[in-house]
C-alpha cells in the first residue's frame, strides 16, 4: 500500500510540474504582450485601419439592488463613450429597485411592441427616462441573470452590447477601450472581455474607484491577487492565441447580431458567460476562420469580492459547477484543429488544470496526511510537494504583479507588500479550501445535483467609502 501511495504521489508531483511549465509559458506570453501596451503599442495583428464607431448598449441585470441601483445607473451614463444607451433590467426584484429608479430618473412607460428577438420570462413594462433619454428600464418576471440579459439584448438598439452587473463599477473609459477591437476588426471581432479587479480595500466615490487599495484581511487581499493573476496572468496570452474561452459576465462586449443569431445566453448553465464564449468558438470559428475573441486588460471593471469564507464557498462552488456544465456542453471542441487554439490548447488546459486539478490537489493533500499518520512518509517527497505548491503560487503571483507594474502601476508599495505577504501563505489555507469546494462541486455534478446562487454578503454603501458590509445579494 505504501508503494502505491508513493507512486500516486509522484504522479501528482509530475502533474503540478506540467501545470507549472504550461502556466509559466502563458505568463511569459502575457509579459511580452503587456510590454507592448506599456510602450503604447498594440499586438502586431492590431494594425489600425479604417475604423467604424459602433453604437453600444449597456445591459445591467438587477435583482434586489435598491441600495446601489441609482448610483450605478448614473455612473454607467457618465461613461466616456458615445453613442451609448443604458438598459437596466429589473429581474422581478422584491425590493424598491424600480421605485428608486423611477424617483431618480422620472420614468415614463413605453408601449410594448410585438415579440422580442429572444425568448424570455414575461416582460411587464419598458420605461424611458424623461431626464436622461439614454436610460431605459425593463421590468420583467424573475428568470435569472441569463434571462434578464436576454431581455436587455432584445430591447437594445446598439450594434454592440456591453454586459455588466448592476453593482459593478466601470472605469469611465472602460467601454471606449473595450470596443477598440471592434473598431479595428469590425468583421472578425466577435466579443471582447475586459479586466475585472477586486474593489475590496479601495476607496470608492460616486460609483468610481478613486484610490485602488488592498485591505489587511487575508480573504480580501488574497482575492485581489488572485483576480490579478487570473486576468493579467493568462487571459492576455489566451487572447493573443485566439484561445480565450471566457469573457467575464462582470464586463464583456459582444456583437448584438451575433448574440441574437446564437439564441442569447443559456439558462442551462451556471456559467453563462463562459458558455457563450465557448459557443462562439464552437459555432462561429469553423465557418469564419478569422473570427476571434479578445481580452483588453486596460478596459477595467471593479467588483466586490466575497468578504467571508461562506460567501467565497458559495461563489466558487457555483463557478466550478458552471465550468463543468460548459465543458460537457462543448466537449466536441476538445483537441480538434478546426477550432484553432481554443480546441487544441485552451480546452485541454481547462480540462486538466481547471476541471481535474481539484481532484488531484485534494488527493495530494490526503496522501500527505495518510503518509504522516502511518509514519511512512517520504520526507523528500513531502518537502518537494510543499515546495512545488509554494513555488507554483509564487511564480504566478510574482509574474502577475510584474505585469501590473509594467502596464498599470495602480497600487502603492504597501498594497503590493500586502499581496506578496498573503501570497506566501495562500498555499496553507486559501488554495486547499478552493480545491475542496471545487471537488464538492464536481461530486454534486456527478450525482446530478446543482448548487444554487446562494448568498454573498456585500458592502452597505460602497459608493462613498471603502468597501464594507452591505447586506445580502441573493440570486
Amino acid at each position: 500500500m505504501n508503494a502505491v501511495l508513493q507512486s500516486i504521489s509522484l504522479g501528482i508531483l509530475g502533474f503540478f510540474l506540467v501545470y507549472l511549465v504550461a502556466t509559466f509559458t502563458l505568463l511569459a506570453m502575457s509579459v511580452r504582450e503587456i510590454s507592448w501596451y506599456a510602450r503604447g503599442q498594440g499586438p502586431p495583428r492590431a494594425r489600425p485601419g479604417e475604423t467604424h464607431l459602433q453604437s453600444a448598449t449597456l445591459v445591467a441585470p438587477a435583482y434586489n439592488e435598491q441600495t446601489l441601483i441609482v448610483q450605478s445607473a448614473r455612473a454607467f451614463l457618465a461613461s466616456d463613450y458615445e453613442p451609448l444607451e443604458v438598459i437596466v433590467v429589473d429581474d422581478g426584484s422584491k425590493d424598491e429597485t424600480f421605485a428608486r429608479l423611477d424617483e431618480a430618473f422620472d420614468l415614463v412607460e413605453l408601449p410594448l411592441r410585438g415579440r422580442t428577438d429572444l425568448k424570455t420570462a414575461p416582460i411587464r413594462s419598458v420605461h424611458i427616462s424623461r431626464s436622461e433619454p439614454r436610460l431605459r428600464v425593463v421590468r420583467k418576471d424573475n428568470g435569472g441573470r441569463s434571462d434578464a440579459i436576454n431581455a436587455g439584448i432584445s430591447i437594445a438598439r446598439g450594434e454592440l452590447v456591453v454586459i455588466t452587473d448592476a453593482d459593478s463599477l466601470l472605469e469611465r473609459d472602460a467601454i471606449a477601450r473595450g470596443v477598440r477591437p471592434f473598431e479595428v476588426h469590425p468583421d472578425s471581432c466577435m466579443a471582447v472581455g475586459g479586466g475585472v479587479r477586486v474593489a475590496n480595500g479601495s476607496t470608492i466615490v460616486g460609483g468610481r474607484v478613486v484610490a485602488p487599495g488592498v485591505g489587511v484581511q487575508g480573504i480580501g487581499a488574497t482575492q485581489v491577487l488572485e483576480y490579478m493573476r487570473g486576468f493579467l496572468g493568462t487571459r492576455i496570452a489566451w487572447s493573443e492565441m485566439n484561445g480565450l474561452l471566457i469573457v467575464s459576465g462582470a464586463f464583456g462586449v459582444f456583437r448584438r447580431d451575433l448574440l441574437v443569431a446564437l439564441g442569447g445566453f443559456s439558462r442551462a448553465t451556471l456559467g453563462e458567460d463562459m458558455e457563450m464564449t465557448m459557443r462562439i468558438h464552437h459555432l462561429v470559428r469553423p465557418r469564419l476562420r478569422e473570427a476571434h475573441v479578445e481580452f483588453v486588460p486596460d478596459a477595467v471593471c471593479w467588483t466586490e469580492a466575497p468578504g467571508t469564507m461562506a460567501g467565497l464557498r458559495s461563489q466558487r462552488t457555483r463557478w466550478h459547477a458552471g465550468l463543468l456544465d460548459n465543458l460537457r456542453m462543448h466537449w466536441r471542441m476538445l483537441g480538434r484543429v478546426r477550432f484553432g487554439a481554443a480546441g487544441t490548447l485552451a480546452m485541454p488546459y481547462m480540462v486538466l488544470f481547471e476541471a481535474l486539478e481539484p481532484l488531484v490537489e485534494v488527493l495530494g493533500y490526503a496522501i500527505v496526511i495518510a503518509l504522516i499518520v502511518t509514519n511512512t512518509a517520504n520526507w523528500t517527497y513531502l518537502v518537494a510537494f510543499f515546495l512545488v505548491a509554494v513555488i507554483t503560487g509564487e511564480v504566478l503571483n510574482t509574474t502577475a504583479l510584474l505585469i501590473e507594474e509594467i502596464g498599470f502601476r495602480r497600487y502603492r508599495a504597501k498594497d503590493l507588500a500586502r499581496m506578496c505577504a498573503w501570497g506566501l501563505v495562500e498555499a496553507l489555507w486559501f488554495r486547499p479550501a478552493l480545491a475542496w469546494w471545487r471537488l464538492k462541486a464536481t461530486l454534486l455534478a456527478l450525482i446530478g445535483r446543482r448548487p444554487g446562487w446562494g448568498s454573498i454578503p456585500r458592502g452597505e454603501a460602497i459608493l462613498e467609502r471603502p468597501v464594507g458590509a452591505m447586506g445580502t445579494l441573493t440570486r
